[in-house]
């Protein structure tokens, strides 16, 4: 197996294993996977449905529908712009503080102890390895976007 193949073959199996154990802790939670997106893109700031469909490449009725049910579950709210009605923000609610504490994958510690046992050498290899394959994958992507007449996709 060449490298390439093998960098691939290890690409698609960390994306396999991190999505599960996600998938499995937002389980115990009782919200989705796509809920867990959009919480992850507010938790540190309101932003528009609009916003938050660019960000997730999701149809905007699909992120409406998913925060339609985040907000009748009571985790995020909707409100109105103060100087322009036409635009609704998506925040966490007051009690949604509680997230962070209940959902462990928000927390650093949480990954500090699945990588227990990494010297801060591997770590920082690791990282920087991560770096440069994001920047691989974000070219691609744009190079697509492009393709399909949008910059970003």
């Amino acid at each position: 197996m060449s490298e390439i193949s093998q960098m691939t073959a290890n690409l698609h199996r960390l994306c396999h294993l991190y999505f599960s154990i996600i998938s499995e802790e937002m389980t115990r939670f009782g919200v989705t996977k796509p809920q867990m997106l959009v919480i992850a893109q507010i938790k540190d700031g309101a932003k528009t449905i609009g916003e938050l469909s660019k960000q997730l490449d999701l149809s905007y009725s699909t992120v409406s529908g998913i925060v339609d049910r985040l907000e009748r579950d009571q985790i995020v709210m909707r409100k109105k712009d103060e100087h322009d009605r036409r635009i609704v923000w998506v925040s966490l609610v007051d009690q949604c503080c509680k997230v962070e504490e209940k959902v462990h994958i928000f927390q650093e510690s949480y990954y500090a102890e699945i990588f227990q046992g990494m010297s801060t050498a591997e770590v920082d290899n690791a990282s920087q390895a991560l770096t440069v394959i994001n920047k691989c994958l974000e070219k691609k992507r744009t190079a697509l976007g492009r393709e399909r007449g949008s910059e970003r996709r």
